[in-house]
């Protein structure tokens, strides 16, 4: 359910306004090679790719990641420690089951495989080609 603000701007008339969504920015080396990773290893769609290759966006469902072609190490760096992303899906047994043979082709530092979590989520885990940690979780406690 999306909330809606109301706030009073200088004329005094009311202005409405909303955040309708938020896209994650993912700084990696190959924006080619990413889309491909997220298209072939996890069913995502390939929406946008710029003319210079420098920007791409992928997009599963609602869920949409929008990859940034970063030449600059620490950005890369904090891409492989920092970023995360949490998709938060239904039926993460079936998905989890879809992905496994895609999934042990990677290295095993890069999957971690279905587990329930103490805070209530049944989750598994996939780095992406630049480290960005993926999250794909469902709510257990219902």
């Amino acid at each position: 359910m999306l909330k809606r603000f109301t706030a009073d701007n200088m004329s005094g008339l009311e202005v409405r306004y909303e955040i309708e969504d938020a896209v994650t920015l993912v700084p990696v080396r190959d924006v080619e090679a990413s889309i491909k990773f997220y298209v072939d290893m996890l069913d995502f769609e390939c929406r946008f790719l710029s003319d210079d290759k420098n920007f791409g966006t992928v997009v599963h469902g609602e869920a949409a990641l929008h990859l940034l072609k970063a030449s600059d190490e620490s950005a890369l760096k904090a891409t492989a420690n920092h970023i995360s992303v949490y998709l938060w899906v239904k039926n993460v047994d079936a998905i989890y089951e879809h992905y496994r043979p895609r999934l042990e082709a990677l290295s095993e530092d890069r999957v971690r495989a279905l587990f329930n979590q103490p805070y209530g989520m049944r989750e598994f885990h996939v780095k992406d080609p630049d480290g960005c940690l993926l999250f794909f979780g469902e709510n257990i406690t219902k």
